[in-house]
């Protein structure tokens, strides 16, 4: 089986209780640093490698609410359901609450309206759907606090940012190997920021980096990073000041993804609105 997502963790993190959910070739996992929690070894495939890479919160930010190991039946509603509070099935079409991937709190978390197709991610921080290294996508929020500027030489290191929008922007619209957009501005939910999209090239074989690793960010709080895995991934940042708090809005796909399935990407965070955190 192809693993497109993986959660790695660099310290350990909050436990949560593993789910059951239908077979699928690429759903995310969580592995921590010495054990790897599953949400159902033929759903969740912790242990493979792929396409997306995300090294995720660790104890920081944890909070003591856990994932209900079931529950009932997520279904469309004009009212926004938590993402950490669904059960085992599918998502229904509708409007969710994500969490963010990062080391702080966040008083305004994105509700994005789901279409159908997509499961959701380990502690709720966003949406995923595809069947292969290739076609895989997914929307995630992020606390970005450190970005690489070369993601794949001996010796890399992730450089930290400043606390702005354009500090982060910039970053990436200058990170090495990336094929990166300049900033433009960007209006989600009512919040200002700025849009940059990044590529890795095509044919990259990332096992020629360094550590075997072509990687992109670390969240704020230096918990964990983002790696890419696969020559022709995009991803694609809204990057907003939400209130003073900087908020990433990130999705990513596999280059095989069709237009179509792309645009649900970019509808879902385009879309995007907010809500005070808790409040679902």
């Amino acid at each position: 089986m192809s693993h497109l997502l993986r959660r790695e963790l660099l310290t350990p993190s909050c436990s949560r209780s593993s789910r059951n959910h239908p077979a699928s070739t690429w759903p995310p996992s969580r592995p921590l640093t010495a054990i790897r929690t599953t949400r159902s070894v033929a759903h969740r495939q912790l242990l493979t490698t792929g396409t997306l890479i995300l090294v995720a919160a660790a104890m920081v930010g944890c909070t003591s609410e856990s994932r209900p190991s079931a529950a009932p039946t997520t279904t469309a509603s004009d009212t926004p359901v938590s993402l950490q509070s669904v059960g085992d099935d599918p998502l229904e079409p509708g409007q969710y609450v994500t969490a963010v991937a990062g080391g702080q709190d966040h008083p305004l978390v994105p509700v994005l309206s789901v279409p159908d197709g997509f499961d959701d991610t380990p502690d709720g921080i966003g949406v995923v759907s595809g069947d292969t290294d290739e076609d895989g996508r997914i929307v995630w929020v992020w606390d970005i606090g450190s970005v690489y500027s070369h993601p794949c030489e001996a010796g890399k290191v992730a450089e930290p940012v400043g606390p702005t929008v354009a500090d982060l922007a910039n970053a990436f619209a200058t990170q090495l190997l990336r094929d990166a957009t300049d900033p433009v501005p960007v209006t989600v939910g009512g919040y200002e920021g700025l849009y940059v999209e990044l590529s890795v090239p095509e044919g990259t074989d990332v096992t020629d980096c360094a550590g075997g690793r072509f990687d992109s960010w670390v969240e704020d709080g230096s918990t964990g990073a983002r790696r890419q895995q696969i020559g022709g991934q995009v991803d694609k940042l809204w990057i907003l000041d939400v209130d003073g708090d900087r908020i990433t809005i990130a999705s990513a796909h596999g280059p095989a993804t069709s237009p179509d399935a792309v645009q649900e990407l970019d509808d879902m965070a385009s879309t995007a609105t907010f809500t005070r955190a808790g409040t679902n």
